[in-house]
């Protein structure tokens, strides 16, 4: 759902490049049992299944980057993130915020991008780039979820109540949403 939004927004905003921000974190994997036996995940499997930076080769109209840093620390984090919006691009970049869960709510950890690093981000991009932002749904118990998100989305980048757009894959998965915005030139 995320990469087929994101190529169709390329085409869509006629963008040059698609930056990923994984807030990648290290992973500690969990071992299989076989015939009583632990055993680590062999490391061939891991790396197939689970390199973010694969999509690096994916063939799209736009040249697609991999912001390819650990998320350890959030201010360091966010000083590469903005080195990297404001890297050289010759047309617009779609800048791909995409922590495990989306934007924070009250209680919020490493699994959640911040509203004050939205906004910087936001802040340092070009008229004509693209913000979009990987949301997973915030509760479980069927109440409705999207709006609050999309409001928060819409305060934290400064625009007006209603304006931010929102993809889904509804049939593939329901309970992730991207929203996105582009950037005026008065943004």
């Amino acid at each position: 759902v995320k990469w087929g939004v994101l190529v169709e927004l390329a085409r869509r905003y006629k963008a040059e490049r698609i930056l990923q921000v994984p807030y990648y974190r290290a992973t500690k994997w969990q071992t299989l049992e076989i015939d009583g036996e632990s055993v680590p995940i062999p490391g061939a499997v891991i790396e197939h299944f689970r390199d973010a930076k694969n999509i690096s080769r994916l063939k799209a109209q736009a040249q697609v980057e991999f912001l390819d840093t650990e998320f350890k620390n959030r201010a360091d984090y966010e000083r590469q993130i903005l080195d990297s919006v404001q890297a050289e691009c010759n047309g617009a970049s779609i800048v791909f915020l995409d922590p495990d869960t989306g934007l924070e709510p009250a209680k919020h950890g490493p699994k959640h991008v911040l509203e004050s690093e939205v906004k910087v981000i936001w802040e340092s991009m070009r008229p004509g780039d693209v913000l979009v932002l990987y949301q997973h749904q915030t509760n479980r118990n069927g109440r409705p979820w999207l709006d609050d998100k999309r409001s928060q989305f819409e305060k934290a980048v400064g625009i007006p109540s209603g304006t931010a757009r929102v993809a889904q894959g509804l049939k593939i998965a329901g309970d992730v949403a991207l929203f996105f915005a582009q950037k005026g030139a008065r943004s």
